[in-house]
């Protein structure tokens, strides 16, 4: 579906004013597949056209060949780029940009943050250390049966591992339906829901009360170039224990904290904090888990909860840590699987540059399409014509 913005780039590129129009396909993770008789809602339709990125975007490859067909008696644009080959991605969106970033923007632009690889060197941090976080290659149901056990697999009390998200006991349909794998490369940082506790103070911010969490030392990131109403996204899946478990087996609350901080103490020093308190529902502010356990989470920097003295340039340790409530209390029987942080920029406005196309992956299972490592694929992108 073509954007707001792509009407204008579109106008601009046929009366000479602007150099393309589609230039570049991107490709996300963070919208929710549907099925293909699915018809979007007015409601839908509108936000569609009024987009300005995608909900998760994972990368950009240039467009390689542009053509002309005739679907179903409709004719349409056929706009093909190849993917990148290496790497393992599952896609669940798609836009076209009139160019591969955004000239105003420079240095500024949007990016990937982490991917929470292990070329990232993220660390378990304990009560007692700071320890590599154990890489799991092997299934995590040794018994067959759907159940993580990475107890078994390691001989001890394991809360936080690092795995393949093509590992075995993701395959599993439960799951899939569930949206529970990761989709941003092939690795993931898996952190069980009794990893920490958390609770709210009287400002309704995330209080860290017990518990352990991951860190990445040695980071540098200066947003302070930036603008207040440019985002940080933060995705991430929240898996069971047991894949076979009932129905009802379902998160209660889900609980995340992103903490960029000068220190490695909880509330030492100065910080910046991307909070996310998520009940399960459908309201608004609420995330349906019974449902999609794959979640993507949109902050501005202003509303990043913030030190007095809070600069980006005091940052050199990013923090996360996690609980998954049910049945009352913070529960080992989920992980919180982190997937990727970005950072976008979406106020540096150039009229020549943007989003003109956008759809959301339809298929028969409404499912994601993976794109496997180490395979050759092409994607198109196909703008219908019509006579208004």
């Amino acid at each position: 579906m073509i954007t707001n913005t792509g009407k204008n780039i579109l106008a601009k590129y046929l009366v000479g004013q602007a150099p393309a129009y589609a230039s570049y396909i991107a490709v996300g993770c963070g919208a929710k597949p549907v099925a293909s008789n699915y018809t979007f809602s007015p409601s839908e339709i509108t936000n569609i056209q009024a987009k300005e990125t995608l909900d998760f975007e994972m990368f950009r490859v240039p467009i390689i060949s542009r053509g002309y067909v005739t679907e179903n008696g409709t004719p349409k644009i056929v706009l093909t780029a190849e993917l990148p080959t290496e790497e393992r991605y599952e896609i669940s969106e798609v836009g076209v940009y009139s160019a591969g970033s955004n000239p105003s923007a420079g240095t500024n632009d949007s990016k990937t943050i982490y991917a929470f690889t292990q070329n990232e060197n993220w660390e378990y941090h304990s009560a007692t250390s700071a320890t590599s976080i154990p890489i799991i290659y092997e299934p995590l149901d040794p018994a067959e049966d759907n159940v993580i056990d990475v107890e078994a697999i390691r001989g001890e009390d394991t809360p936080v591992f690092q795995t393949n998200a093509d590992n075995r006991v993701f395959t599993d349909q439960d799951r899939a339906s569930r949206y529970e794998r990761c989709r941003f490369l092939n690795n993931i940082v898996a952190l069980r829901g009794d990893s920490s506790t958390m609770s709210l103070d009287s400002g309704g911010h995330l209080v860290v009360d017990s518990g352990d969490h991951i860190h990445l030392n040695g980071v540098a990131l200066d947003f302070n170039r930036n603008a207040p109403t440019d985002q940080i996204k933060l995705a991430f899946s929240v898996i069971n224990k047991d894949g076979d478990a009932p129905s009802g087996v379902v998160p209660e609350n889900v609980k995340l904290l992103l903490e960029f901080a000068s220190e490695d103490v909880f509330g030492a020093g100065e910080f910046a904090r991307l909070e996310i308190n998520l009940d399960n529902g459908t309201e608004s502010d609420e995330h349906d888990f019974s449902s999609n356990r794959y979640v993507v989470v949109t902050r501005q920097l202003q509303d990043l909860y913030k030190s007095a003295g809070f600069s980006w340039n005091s940052v050199n340790i990013v923090k996360a840590y996690t609980s998954v409530t049910y049945q009352g209390q913070p529960s080992n029987q989920f992980y919180v699987c982190l997937d990727a942080a970005r950072f976008e920029n979406i106020t540096d406005v150039n009229p020549l540059y943007g989003l003109t196309g956008y759809s959301v992956i339809k298929n028969a299972d409404d499912e994601t399409i993976i794109k496997r490592s180490n395979t050759t694929n092409f994607i198109e992108f196909r703008f219908s014509m019509d006579v208004a």
